[in-house]
């Protein structure tokens, strides 16, 4: 679901400018130095339905990932190196949702 398609841009908006934006602008003085715009989804992973996503890197500068589940198992984001980096497709971390957990990280990783 594309949350800007369902009337909730302006909302994911000031949550951007008023909490992300100050937090992404002190871990990623370069890369967050302004935001201009957001591309905010959920995704439902279910038996029979979406699965997970294949290896990619998102479309950001920096992304925020939230774990608004119930209870599950699984759940993991891997992250590899750099995008354009030699060996950018090497698996360097595993991390685990858990329930109102959140982590934000660069989109080019």
């Amino acid at each position: 679901v594309i949350l800007n398609e369902i009337g909730m841009r302006p909302m994911i908006s000031a949550f951007q400018r008023e909490y992300l934006w100050p937090v992404a602008r002190h871990l990623f003085p370069i890369e967050a130095s302004q935001f201009d715009g957001h591309h905010s989804f959920m995704v439902r992973y279910r038996a029979g339905e979406d699965l997970g996503l294949d290896m990619h890197t998102d479309d950001s500068d920096v992304t925020f990932n939230v774990c608004m589940g119930e209870v599950f198992t699984g759940a993991t984001l891997s992250f590899c190196g750099m995008f354009g980096a030699p060996g950018h497709r090497r698996h360097e971390h595993t991390y685990r949702h858990e329930v109102g957990r959140a982590v934000l990280h660069l989109g080019n990783r």
